[in-house]
């Protein structure tokens, strides 16, 4: 019986080790469907999250994800007098400035984009960032898209429009695409 269950075990790691490791011919990974369970084994229920973890201004958290390794830092939160270009922002409105900061620990090049930050409001609303250039503007300006090499980091600030007579934000998120949560900072009551 031990003997075929060892049998069993190495046919079923050659076969997973085979489809992992084929291709289509062209280089590019081939993806298969996973076999069944056989009937009447039925798979574990989904385990229990664990909470949720908030991390204060200025704390710097590592992500792996994609094949890249970064550390990301929610440096400084600024929603009083915040300056911008001339005529700007909107009637109604006023600037909110979120300081951050990103650094790739890995080889390969990484994209970065502003659009990935965003602020989350007690209210349940979150604002995305704008993106204004020009004289006013509080600088350094986290470029719109950027290519950042392995071992450098990028620092920036970025702007969000928000109603004038909105709350302080509670918290800054990070949620590129292909991360399953967002990370986030909490900003402190001010």
């Amino acid at each position: 019986m031990r003997a075929r269950a060892t049998a069993a075990l190495a046919a079923t790691l050659l076969l997973t080790a085979i489809a992992g490791c084929s291709s289509d011919g062209s280089g590019q990974p081939r993806v298969a469907k996973a076999p069944e369970a056989p009937s009447g084994v039925g798979s574990a229920g989904p385990s229990p999250s664990p909470g949720r973890e908030s991390y204060a201004l200025g704390d710097t958290v590592d992500i792996a994800m994609s094949g890249h390794d970064f550390s990301v830092t929610a440096i400084a939160h600024k929603d009083r007098g915040v300056p911008g270009p001339p005529g700007l922002p909107a009637d109604g409105q006023k600037w909110v400035l979120a300081e951050v900061k990103l650094c790739n620990k890995g080889g390969k090049a990484l994209g970065v984009t502003p659009f990935a930050w965003s602020l989350a409001y007690a209210d349940g609303s979150r604002m995305e960032p704008t993106h204004v250039s020009g004289s006013g503007v509080p600088l350094p300006m986290y470029p719109l898209e950027a290519m950042i090499r392995g071992g450098d980091c990028l620092r920036g600030n970025i702007l969000f429009e928000v109603p004038e007579d909105y709350p302080r934000a509670q918290r800054v998120l990070y949620s590129p695409t292909g991360l399953d949560e967002p990370v986030e900072w909490v900003v402190p009551k001010g």
